[in-house]
C-alpha cells in the first residue's frame, strides 16, 4: 500500500488508541519512593536530571491497576534499571567488566541474602546491593513463583544488553531482524510483562505466559514502546557509541535510506506494531483463560505510559541538553498517520512477522470481541 503523506518535520504524531490512566496512589507519591530509595542507595546525586527524570510516571501509567507496594517496588526497580544501563553504557568499550558484572547481578537475584557481595568499586557494588534489596521487596509484593518469572526475565534483560554492546564493538551494522531481536531482549520490557500479574495480584501462569499469542501481543506492545524510547533516546546518546545504532539507523541501513526518510519509515513500522497489538487484544480479551483475558487487557497501559513518559522526562528532554539537536514534539493522536488500519500484511522481517500469523489464528478461534475489564487497585 502507499503509505499516508508524512507530516511535517517539527511534529511527530503518535498513534495511541489507548487512553492514559494513573494509579491513585498518584505520581508524585510513587516517584517520591523511588527517587529516595534511589539516592539512599547512591545510585542518583539529589538534584540530578536522573532524581529529576519523573521515573514515577513510568510505574503510574504503566502499572495503575497494581497494589501500592507493587507500583512502589516498579518505581524503584526502573530508577534502578536506568542506573545500570547508564553505568553499562561506560563500559562500552570495556567489554570483560560489562560482562562481570552482568554475571554479578544475575548472582544476586539468584542466591539467598547471607550470601555475601564482593567489593566491586563504589558504583558497581551500589548496584548490586540495591538490587538485592529490591529481589527483596519483590519476595514481598510478588510472591516467590512470580519472583521467579521476573528474575529469569531480568537475565534475560542483562543478556541483551551485553549483546548491545558486542554490536557497538564490531564493524558491520545489524540488520533490521537482528536489531529487533537483541532489542526486544536489551529493552527490557519482559521484566514489565513479568511483573503485571503478580504485581496487580491475579494468578498467571509461566505457561500462560509463555504462549506462542500472548507472547506475540506483549512483544508488539512493547517493540512500539521501544521504538519511541529509540526516538527519545537519540538526543541523549547522539556522541555515544549507542546513539549509531537505534531502529532508524538500521532501517537506513537495509533499506538505504537518508535520515527522515528512516524516521518516516520507523514511524510506519510504529504504526504497525500498535494495530497488530491492538488486533491480538481484542481477541485475548475473549481467551477462556482468564488470567489472560485481563492481561491483555491491563497489559497495554504501557504505551500511553512511555509517550507521556519520553515527554515529560529530564532522561530525554533536549532543553537540558544544549548542543542536541531537538526532536519533534509529540503528538498523540487516536487515527494512524502512515499505515492503513486495514493492511495486515506482515512487514518484511520474518524475525517478528510470525506475530501476524498468530492474530490471523487467534481471531478464526475466538473472534475479536472486547470483553474483560480493567482490575480494581488494591
Amino acid at each position: 500500500m502507499s503509505s499516508p503523506q508524512p507530516p511535517p518535520a517539527a511534529a511527530l504524531p503518535l498513534f495511541c488508541p489507548i487512553p492514559l490512566v494513573l494509579h491513585p496512589a498518584g505520581v508524585e507519591e510513587i516517584d517520591t519512593a523511588g527517587v529516595e530509595w534511589t539516592i539512599n542507595h547512591g545510585l542518583i546525586a539529589p538534584g540530578s536530571a536522573m532524581a529529576r527524570s519523573k521515573t514515577g510516571l513510568v510505574a503510574a501509567a504503566g502499572v495503575p491497576f497494581a497494589t501500592t507496594q507493587a507500583a512502589r517496588v516498579m518505581c524503584r526497580y526502573s530508577y534502578w534499571a536506568f542506573a545500570m544501563d547508564d553505568h553499562l553504557d561506560t563500559l562500552a568499550t570495556d567489554l570483560p567488566a560489562a560482562a562481570c558484572l552482568v554475571a554479578e547481578a544475575n548472582r544476586v537475584m539468584y542466591e539467598p541474602s547471607t550470601t555475601p557481595i564482593p567489593d566491586l568499586g563504589s558504583h558497581p557494588s551500589a548496584l548490586l546491593t540495591s538490587l538485592r534489596d529490591l529481589r527483596d521487596q519483590m519476595i514481598d509484593c510478588l510472591g516467590p513463583d512470580g519472583l521467579n518469572m521476573l528474575r529469569s526475565a531480568n537475565t534475560h534483560w542483562l543478556g541483551g544488553q551485553l549483546w548491545k554492546l558486542a554490536m557497538w564493538n564490531r564493524p558491520t551494522p545489524p540488520t533490521v531482524g537482528e536489531y529487533l531481536r537483541m532489542r526486544w531482549q536489551k529493552c527490557g520490557c519482559e521484566t514489565l510483562a513479568a511483573f503485571a500479574a503478580p504485581g496487580t495480584g491475579y494468578p498467571m501462569s509461566a505457561a500462560e505466559l509463555y504462549d506462542p499469542s500472548v507472547r506475540a501481543f506483549t512483544q508488539a506492545l512493547f517493540l512500539a514502546c521501544t521504538t519511541i524510547n529509540d526516538l527519545g533516546s537519540m538526543t541523549k546518546e547522539a556522541d555515544t557509541p549507542e546513539g549509531a545504532i537505534n531502529i532508524c539507523s538500521a532501517l537506513a541501513a537495509e533499506h538505504h535510506l537518508d535520515p527522515v526518510s528512516a524516521l518516516y519509515r520507523a514511524g510506519e513500522l510504529y504504526e504497525r506494531l500498535v494495530l497488530l497489538m491492538t488486533r491480538l487484544q481484542a481477541v485475548l480479551r475473549n481467551d477462556p483463560r482468564p488470567a489472560v483475558a485481563r492481561y491483555a487487557t491491563e497489559l497495554p497501559q504501557w504505551l500511553p505510559a512511555t509517550i507521556h513518559f519520553s515527554a515529560a522526562s529530564a532522561r530525554y528532554l533536549t532543553q537540558l541538553r544544549p548542543s542536541s539537536a531537538p526532536l519533534p514534539d509529540l503528538v498523540v493522536t487516536d487515527t494512524p498517520n502512515w499505515w492503513d488500519p486495514g493492511d495486515t500484511t506482515p512487514p518484511p522481517y520474518p524475525d517478528i512477522a510470525w506475530w501476524w500469523e498468530h492474530a490471523s489464528t487467534r481471531t478464526a478461534l475466538y473472534g475479536s470481541g472486547n470483553a474483560g475489564q480493567p482490575g480494581s487497585v488494591q
